[in-house]
């Protein structure tokens, strides 16, 4: 069956561009076919996080409060590469490669910038998310951002910087460190971006702001500072929104953030924001505000996962994982094995990945839960399901196939659990 242009999250009058809409991306990525979900045959995914081991000895160079694997275990391996051996055996066959990190910080990583070489040797695109701390000293030591720069091939490629405050003061806060200096350091690393860019002729990767709101920078001034600083620097987009409580708690304990952090809060920052939000996609920098409704808890209501067919995760800890946001020894039920050079046994990963008996409620019991990309991903898969135009895909026919390439199942995974 092929389905073109179902949207379940979006409407007339949501601001986000069109990288923020996460089930239209995967049914591009499989050409609109979902007959593909869960038939058993081997689907590369549409993209790859990978989520380097920090520098070996620390995972981030910051301690950010609302951190979303604040709670996790936070184990480093040392895989590297292996990683970049297989990223050279499937030649591009995923062709987005996500870097940041459940609980580590990219930029640190020595690796980096041969993982971002690797990606680009095989046409893909890269994204990556980072804090920005090391920016400007790495443009100054060894010319990374014009490096940056040189082997990415458009907008698509993109740089996103988490910078979730307006002043140095409140950033320091907010990140969870002493030393408010490092503001002006990101500031810079971003100016210099955006000028290389601009030497370049403007080609080169998307360079977005993210802005976290916190009680540390929630206050007005804070919120007119990073829009006068986005549009001084000429960034791409600044992203406003409220982050979502940190994974690794019940549901029960979510719910009360929601009630007492996102349901109070997010009229009155979307009326602080409004004189500054874009009215068009096509102003530069495009500022829009995106509500908690996107991570809402009390939308987990499906059991089937088919995010497995929109990416797959290389988690930090040296193991592949369902996703990005279960990519940590705190959640080890969502582990698919050990991070692989071998082309054959990382099929065998992701044909695990993509299993119909696995129940979503493994995960919601043990505090994961999806990001807004997985949840708006298997909602419209689910309401597919309930307007019929999606038939069951827990077929014998399709159990008997995925039990004839894995091995014996154990309850969690249809495969081999890895501790």
């Amino acid at each position: 069956m092929v389905i073109h242009g179902y949207e379940t999250m979006g409407s007339k009058n949501d601001p986000r561009p069109p990288e923020y809409h996460y089930w239209m991306q995967l049914m591009e990525h499989l050409k609109g076919d979902t007959d593909v979900f869960f038939d058993g045959r081997l689907i590369y995914p549409r993209q790859f996080e990978i989520h380097l081991p920090g520098n070996h000895r620390v995972p981030c160079d910051l301690g950010c409060l609302h951190c979303a694997g604040k709670y996790f275990q936070k184990d480093l391996g040392t895989w590297e590469l292996e990683a970049l051996e297989l990223l050279n055996k499937l030649q591009g066959k995923i062709p987005y490669h996500i870097y940041g990190g459940a609980y580590t910080e990219p930029l640190i990583n020595p690796y980096f910038m041969t993982f971002l070489h690797t990606t680009k040797r095989y046409g893909g695109h890269f994204g990556i998310h980072t804090n920005g701390v090391l920016l400007s000293r790495l443009e100054e030591q060894i010319g990374w951002l014009t490096e940056l720069n040189r082997i990415s091939t458009d907008y698509v490629d993109y740089l996103s910087v988490s910078l979730d405050a307006g002043f140095p003061w409140s950033w320091a806060k907010t990140k969870g460190t002493k030393h408010e200096n490092l503001f002006n350091e990101v500031i810079q690393g971003l100016r210099k971006a955006v000028e290389i860019r601009k030497k370049a002729g403007g080609k080169g990767h998307a360079i977005r702001l993210c802005y976290l709101i916190s009680p540390n920078s929630d206050s007005p001034e804070n919120f007119g500072s990073i829009v006068s600083i986005a549009k001084n620097i000429g960034v791409d987009s600044l992203r406003f929104s409220i982050p979502f409580a940190c994974y690794n708690q019940s549901f029960d304990k979510v719910r009360e953030y929601k009630r007492d952090r996102e349901v109070q809060m997010t009229d009155v920052y979307a009326q602080r924001l409004t004189s500054y939000l874009s009215e068009a996609q096509t102003e530069r920098p495009y500022i829009f505000y995106t509500g908690p409704e996107f991570t809402d808890v009390d939308k987990f209501d499906f059991k089937q996962c088919v995010y497995c067919y929109y990416q797959i995760t290389f988690g930090a800890d040296g193991y592949a994982y369902k996703c990005s946001t279960t990519a940590t020894p705190t959640v080890a039920m969502c582990r698919l094995g050990k991070i692989t050079s071998n082309l054959d046994e990382f099929h065998r990963l992701l044909i695990r990945n993509a299993n119909p008996e696995w129940d979503a409620n493994t995960c919601f019991k043990n505090g994961a839960r999806c990001n807004r990309m997985g949840l708006e991903i298997n909602r419209a898969y689910a309401a597919l399901h309930s307007e019929g135009r999606l038939e069951s895909a827990l077929t014998e026919k399709t159990v008997a196939t995925r039990n004839g390439v894995l091995a014996t199942p154990t309850k969690a995974l249809g495969g081999p659990r890895y501790d």
